[in-house]
C-alpha cells in the first residue's frame, strides 16, 4: 500500500504563457550577471484531494460446484471464456436421474388427473353414478314386492296344509282311543297290531311334519335378506353419486395432499436435475477451471470460478485523520502501475462504518466503483486513487516557490512591472497549494494581480548600476 498523503490537485483551466521564464539583467558597470528564476500568475482549478491506492477487483466474483454428486460428463468452458448468465458450464451424468424425472412427471400428472376429477367430476362418470342409483332403486322396490307377495302366500300354502293334517291326526288319535276302548283288545292285548296303531303313528309323522314345514316357512318370511341387499345397494349407489357431485372437504383435502407430494417429489428430482450443472449466475468471464471429464463432480475441487468483468471497483485504506473528509458520491480518479497511459474516473461507493488496525494504525476501507471504461483492466492490478475533497474553480495561482513570507506572519509576491523590470511587492493571502501552484487572492489595499503577469520565483536581482540593459524572456528582449 503506497503511504498516504494529502495534496493539491491541479487542473489548469486558463493558462496564459509559459510557467518558468528565465532573465538575465547586466550592469554597464561590470561584467558579471545573474540568473533570476520567473513564473507567471495563471488562473487555474485547484482541488483538495486524498490519496490511496488498492486493487482492481471486479463488479461480482463467485466460485461455483455442482450441488450433487456423480461423474463429470461434460464441461463447457476454458479459463477466459466469456459467458452469458444461464450458460451451462459443466455437466454431471444425469442418465438415471433422467428417468426419476420422467417417473415423477407421469406420477404428478396421474394425481392433477384425479384431483381435477374430484373438483370437477367427469361428466360420464356422473351420469353412469345416477344409471346405477336408478337401477339398484328399482331392484329394491321390487325386492320388496317379492317379499310381500312370497312371504303371505307360502305361510298360507303350509299352514292351511298344517290344518289338514292335524284334523288327519286327530281322527287317528280318537280311532285309537276308540279301539283300545274295547274291552276285547284289552283282553287279547291285539292294539300293538292293530291297524289303528298303524294309522296313527303315520298321522302323527304327517302331523309333525306338517308342523316342521309351516314354522320354517314363517320363519322364511320373516328374513327380508335379499330386501336387506338390495336396500344397501342403493344406499350404496346414492353414497358414490352423492361423493361425485359434493365431495367432502376431507376428501377434498386428500385429494390437495396427494397432488403436492407428487409435484414436492417431481420438484426435488428437477432440482437434483439441475444441480448436476454448473450455470453462470450472470455475465462474465471465466477465471478457473477444475472439474475434469470422467472424475467426480461432487467435491469441493471440482470447481469453477467466474467474474463479473462489466464494471470494476477499487477497496482502498483511509488513515483515520483524513477519513471524515470522505462522503459516498464523491469523485475519484485512478492510475494503474501497469498502465501507465490511462486513467479512469470512478465515484466512493461505500465507507466501512468500522476500521481496522495494523500495526497500531487505524484505516478505513473506502470502496470505489470505477465509470464503464475500454481500458484494459484486469483482476487484481494495482491503482492508484485520487478522491477529490473539495474543488475551487478559476482561482488566481502563482508558483508555490514565488510565495514569500514576511516579520509580520503574512505573505507576498515579487510582480515583475513590465515597463521598468523591477519587483513590486503584492500582499496576498495563499488557499490551496500541491507545491507547484498554490491558489493566491490580493489582500485588499495591497496592489493588483492579474492573469499573465510574471512574478519571481527567485529573489530579484541587485543591479549596480541605474541603467539596465533589459529583459530577456524566452528569448525576447524587452526594455532597451
Amino acid at each position: 500500500m503506497k503511504k498516504k498523503r494529502i495534496f493539491i490537485l491541479l487542473v489548469v483551466v486558463v493558462l496564459v504563457g509559459a510557467g518558468i521564464a528565465f532573465a538575465a539583467t547586466r550592469s554597464s558597470a561590470t561584467t558579471a550577471t545573474t540568473q533570476t528564476q520567473l513564473g507567471q500568475v495563471t488562473q487555474a482549478t485547484l482541488s483538495s484531494v486524498v490519496e490511496s491506492s488498492g486493487s482492481v477487483s471486479p463488479e461480482a466474483s463467485v466460485t461455483l460446484a455442482f450441488g450433487a454428486s456423480g461423474t463429470v460428463s461434460k464441461v463447457n468452458v476454458q479459463v477466459g471464456a466469456r459467458v452469458k448468465k444461464g450458460d451451462v458450464l459443466a455437466e454431471l451424468d444425469t442418465t438415471d436421474l433422467e428417468l426419476e424425472v420422467a417417473q415423477a412427471e407421469q406420477s404428478y400428472l396421474s394425481q392433477q388427473a384425479s384431483y381435477s376429477m374430484t373438483v370437477n367430476p367427469d361428466p360420464a362418470a356422473v351420469t353412469s353414478a345416477q344409471i346405477a342409483l336408478n337401477n339398484a332403486s328399482a331392484a329394491y322396490k321390487l325386492a320388496q314386492q317379492k317379499y310381500a307377495v312370497n312371504s303371505t302366500d307360502q305361510v298360507l300354502l303350509s299352514c292351511n296344509n298344517l290344518d289338514n293334517v292335524k284334523k288327519t291326526y286327530d281322527d287317528a288319535v280318537t280311532a285309537a282311543n276308540n279301539y283300545l276302548s274295547d274291552w276285547r283288545v284289552q283282553v287279547n292285548g291285539t292294539y300293538e297290531v292293530s291297524p289303528q296303531k298303524s294309522q296313527l303313528a303315520r298321522a302323527k309323522a304327517a302331523y309333525d311334519q306338517a308342523l316342521i314345514t309351516c314354522n320354517m316357512t314363517k320363519q322364511s318370511a320373516a328374513d327380508n335378506s335379499s330386501v336387506q341387499s338390495a336396500y344397501s345397494t342403493l344406499v350404496q349407489a346414492e353414497a358414490n353419486l352423492d361423493t361425485l357431485l359434493n365431495p367432502s372437504e376431507r376428501t377434498l383435502a386428500t385429494a390437495k395432499t396427494q397432488i403436492d407430494q407428487a409435484q414436492s417429489s417431481l420438484q426435488a428430482v428437477q432440482d437434483q436435475l439441475e444441480n448436476a450443472k454448473i450455470i453462470a449466475p450472470f455475465d462474465g468471464v471465466v477465471t478457473a477451471v477444475n472439474p475434469v471429464v470422467g472424475g467426480p463432480g461432487g467435491t469441493t475441487d471440482a470447481t469453477i470460478e467466474l467474474a463479473d468483468t462489466s464494471r470494476y471497483h477499487v477497496d482502498i485504506l483511509i488513515d483515520e485523520t483524513e477519513i471524515a473528509q470522505l462522503k459516498v458520491g464523491q469523485k475519484a480518479s485512478l492510475t494503474f502501475d501497469a498502465l501507465s497511459d490511462v486513467k479512469v474516473t470512478g465515484v466512493v461507493a461505500r465507507i466501512n462504518p468500522a476500521g481496522t488496525v495494523s500495526n497500531g494504525v487505524v484505516n478505513y476501507s473506502v470502496r470505489i466503483t470505477l465509470d464503464p471504461t475500454k481500458a484494459a483492466l484486469r483482476t487484481d492490478m494495482t491503482a492508484n486513487a485520487t478522491v477529490t475533497i473539495d474543488t475551487h474553480a478559476n482561482v488566481l495561482a502563482v508558483p508555490g516557490g514565488a510565495i514569500r513570507s514576511d516579520k509580520q506572519g503574512g505573505y507576498y509576491v515579487n510582480v515583475v512591472d513590465a515597463s521598468s523590470g523591477t519587483a513590486k511587492q503584492v500582499t496576498v493571502t495563499t488557499g490551496y497549494t500541491n507545491g507547484d501552484l498554490t491558489e493566491v487572492a490580493v489582500k485588499e489595499g495591497s496592489g493588483d494581480l492579474q492573469v499573465g503577469q510574471q512574478v519571481y520565483i527567485s529573489e530579484p536581482a541587485t543591479t549596480t548600476t541605474t541603467q539596465q540593459r533589459g529583459l530577456n524572456l524566452f528569448g525576447l528582449r524587452i526594455g532597451g
